[in-house]
C-alpha cells in the first residue's frame, strides 16, 4: 500500500524476470504515484497480480518481450501503457474504470498483442495504437468506454479478430491511415456512434462482422482504397436517432477508390443500405440489401457523384424508397441484379452518362426503372444483344424506360412466364402423367402443385418449362392448379381440369386352373387378383354348389362324382370384370394296393406255390358266386 512512489521500478536489466501474486495499491481515490514501471529490460513476465488506484497501473518502455498474464489494471488513471517496445503480449487481463486515460495506451511499439482480455469502463478509449505495426488484438471484451472502444491510427499490418466491441460512448472502431489491416469476426454493436470508422487507410480487409444497433453508419469508409469489405452483416444502424431527424446507412463509402463491397447482408437501416459517395472504380457484387427504411429518400444501393463503379449481381429488395439510385455518376455498369418490391423505383439514374444496364430482373417495383439524362450523352439499357428482364413487361419490343430521357431497352424479356396448360384425362394407376406448362424466369423460386384447395406437391424450379407431377390421384375430377414463382415470393397461375378414370379390368395374380377333389373332400381354392380400385363382387355360375367370398372358393354341398364347369367371374368399383373358366373334378377315393405276399405259400417249390394261389381264387370265386 504505497501512496507517494512506485511500487515497482526495473530499468536497465538484463536478466530475466518474473512478478507473481501481487497487490499493488494505493488508498483510494487514485494517487499520482505510478504502480509497476519497467524500463530498457529485454524479458520479463508479470502474472497474477492487481494494480490499483495508480497513476498509470502499468508502464512498459523500451523493453523487448514482456509479457503479461492474468493481471488487473483496475480504478487507475490510466491502466497500461506502451512505449518504445516491441513483442509485448498481454492475455486473460483487465484494463478497467480508468479515471482520466485508456485502458490501454501504445506508441511506437511493434509486436503488441492482447487476447481474451477485458476493457472495460474506461473514461477516455478501451485501447489506443499509435504508430504500432502488428498489432494483434483478439477475443477481447470492449465495451462500456467513453470514447471509442478501440482507436487506431497510422499502425499498420495490424489484426483485430473476435472481438465483441460495445456500448462505447462514440465509435466501436476507429482505425485512421492505417493500411494492411484485417478486421474479422468481430461484433460491434450499441455504440454511441458508428460501428467501424475507417478513414484514410489502404488495403484493409473486414469481413465475417457482425455490426447492428449503432447510432450512426455501420461501416463509414471516408478517403482510401484497395480494401475489401467482405461478408459482413449490417443491420439496425441509426433506429436511436430516427425520432429526432437523424438516420445511418448500412455501409458508406466516401471518396474511396477500388473499394470491394462483397456479399454483405445490409438491412434494417434507416437510411442507405449502401451509399458510395464521390466514389471511383467501386465494386458492389453479391450482396443482399433489404428492409433499409427511414424518413427521406432511402435506397437500397445509392451513388451520387461516383464513376466508373461496377453494380453487380445484388439482391434489393423491399426498400422504402428505390432499389438502386445512380445520381450524377458516369460510366457505371449495372448488371446481373435483381430489385423488387422497392416502394418507387427498382432502378432510378439522374444525371447520369453512359450507364450501362443489362441482365437485370426488375420485378414488382411501382416504376421499374426511371431514368432522367442531361444533355451530354445517354445509358443503353442492353449491351447490343441481351437486356433486361421486366415484370411488366407485355411483348411490345422495344421497352420504354420511364422518365424524360425517352431511353429504351431494345432487348426485353419477361421476368415471370407461365403458359396455358391442357385439360387431361389419366387411367388410374398409371404413371408418368404430367401437366406441361411452357414456362420461363430468369430467378426461379419453386412451383406448387394444388389439388382443388389442397397443396400436394412443391418442387424446386430451374426456370424452364414446368412438368408438373399428377401422378397417384383417385377417379374424379379435379381442378389443378400450377404455381410458378419467381425468386421474389411473386408467381403465376394456370389451372386444368384432370379426370381420372378407371377402365382397366382386375387382373390374375395366378391365372385361375382346373381343380381335382376327392369325393367327400372340401373344397378350398383362393384365387387373387390385383386392381387399383376396390374389388366390388365376385360371381360364378354355379352358386348352388358353390360359393366364393373374397376370391375364396368353397362348395356349399357334398358334390357328386363327376365334373362341375365353373365360370369365376370378379368386377372392380368401376364396373370393369375379368373371368375365367375351370372345371372342378371329383373323383373316389382309390381302393388300397392288396399285398399278396402273405398268401404265397411257398411249400417246397414252384409248383407247391402254384397250387396255392389257385386255391385262393376258387375259393373267392366261389364266394363271391
Amino acid at each position: 500500500n504505497n501512496d507517494t512512489h512506485v511500487s515497482i521500478h526495473i530499468e536497465d536489466v538484463s536478466v530475466y524476470f518474473e512478478i507473481r501474486n501481487c497487490l499493488f495499491i494505493s488508498t483510494p481515490p487514485t494517487k499520482n504515484v505510478g504502480g509497476v514501471e519497467i524500463y530498457n529490460v529485454p524479458h520479463g513476465h508479470i502474472e497474477d497480480c492487481e494494480i490499483v488506484y495508480k497513476n498509470a497501473g502499468l508502464q512498459i518502455r523500451d523493453s523487448i518481450g514482456l509479457s503479461v498474464v492474468n493481471c488487473t489494471m483496475n480504478y487507475n488513471a490510466a491502466a497500461a501503457t506502451v512505449e518504445w517496445s516491441n513483442y509485448t503480449s498481454f492475455s486473460g487481463c483487465y484494463f478497467t474504470n480508468t479515471t482520466t486515460g485508456s485502458g490501454f495506451y501504445q506508441d511506437n511499439s511493434h509486436w503488441t498483442s492482447i487476447t481474451d482480455s477485458y476493457l472495460i469502463a474506461n473514461i477516455d478509449y478501451g485501447a489506443e495504437s499509435f504508430d504500432s505495426d502488428f498489432f494483434t488484438f483478439n477475443g477481447n471484451d470492449v465495451r462500456g468506454n467513453g470514447i471509442a472502444g478501440l482507436y487506431v491510427i497510422t499502425s499498420d499490418s495490424g489484426r483485430f479478430e473476435s472481438n465483441t466491441v460495445y456500448e462505447n460512448g462514440d465509435e466501436g472502431f476507429q482505425l485512421i491511415d492505417s493500411n494492411q489491416i484485417t478486421i474479422m469476426d468481430n461484433t460491434i454493436c450499441d455504440n454511441g456512434r458508428y460501428g467501424l470508422v475507417l478513414v484514410g487507410p489502404e488495403y484493409v480487409y473486414v469481413s465475417y462482422n457482425i455490426i447492428y444497433n449503432n447510432t450512426l453508419d455501420g461501416i463509414n469508409y471516408d478517403t482510401g482504397g484497395n480494401s475489401v469489405l467482405e461478408a459482413n452483416t449490417i443491420y439496425n444502424n441509426g433506429w436511436e436517432i430516427l425520432g429526432m431527424g437523424g438516420s445511418a446507412s448500412g455501409i458508406s463509402l466516401s471518396l474511396t477508390e477500388n473499394i470491394s463491397v462483397i456479399v454483405n447482408e445490409v438491412y434494417n437501416n434507416t437510411r442507405h443500405g449502401i451509399i458510395l459517395e464521390e466514389a471511383v472504380n467501386c465494386t458492389i457484387y453479391g450482396n443482399t440489401v433489404w428492409g433499409n427504411y427511414g424518413i427521406i429518400a432511402e435506397c437500397g444501393i445509392f451513388a451520387i457523384n461516383s464513376n466508373y463503379c461496377n453494380i453487380t449481381s445484388n439482391l434489393v429488395y423491399n426498400n422504402t424508397d428505390n432499389g438502386i439510385f445512380l445520381q450524377y455518376s458516369d460510366d457505371c455498369i449495372v448488371t446481373h441484379n435483381i430489385v423488387y418490391d422497392n416502394s418507387v423505383y427498382g432502378l432510378a439514374l439522374d444525371q447520369c452518362n453512359r450507364t450501362l444496364i443489362y441482365y437485370n430482373d426488375f420485378g414488382w417495383n411501382p416504376t421499374n426503372a426511371y431514368s432522367s439524362v442531361d444533355s451530354t450523352d445517354i445509358n443503353y439499357w442492353d449491351n447490343g444483344a441481351i437486356g433486361n428482364w421486366w415484370s411488366d413487361f407485355d411483348g411490345t419490343i422495344p421497352y420504354n424506360v420511364s422518365g424524360p430521357s425517352n431511353e429504351q431497352d431494345m432487348h426485353p424479356s419477361n421476368s415471370l412466364v407461365l403458359g396455358t396448360v391442357s385439360d387431361l384425362e389419366n387411367e388410374l394407376g398409371s404413371t408418368g402423367n404430367t401437366l406441361f406448362l411452357s414456362a420461363q424466369a430468369l430467378n426461379p423460386g419453386h412451383y406448387e402443385v394444388v389439388e382443388d384447395t389442397t397443396l400436394i406437391g412443391t418442387t424446386e424450379w430451374n426456370g424452364d418449362n414446368i412438368y408438373a407431377d399428377i401422378d397417384g390421384l383417385d377417379v374424379g375430377t379435379y381442378t389443378i392448379t400450377v404455381r410458378a414463382f419467381h425468386i421474389s415470393g411473386h408467381y403465376l397461375t394456370q389451372s386444368a381440369t384432370v379426370t381420372v378414370v378407371d377402365t382397366t379390368a382386375p387382373e390374375w395374380v395366378i391365372t385361375p386352373t382346373n381343380q381335382t377333389v376327392h369325393y367327400g373332400d372340401a373344397l378350398i381354392y383362393e384365387i387373387q387378383v390385383t386392381d387399383f380400385s376396390n374389388i366390388e363382387e365376385w360371381i360364378i355360375s354355379d352358386m348352388v354348389n358353390f360359393s366364393i367370398v373374397d376370391g375364396l372358393l368353397t362348395n356349399n354341398t357334398t358334390l357328386e362324382l363327376g365334373y362341375y364347369r365353373l365360370n369365376i367371374t370378379v368386377v372392380d368399383a368401376y364396373g370393369n370384370a375379368r373371368s375365367a373358366v375351370i372345371t372342378i373334378h371329383v373323383i373316389t377315393i382309390d381302393a388300397p394296393t392288396v399285398d399278396m405276399t402273405g398268401f404265397l405259400l411257398i411249400v417246397g417249390g414252384a409248383g407247391a406255390a402254384l397250387l396255392t394261389i389257385v386255391v385262393v381264387v376258387i375259393i373267392m370265386k366261389k364266394k363271391s358266386g
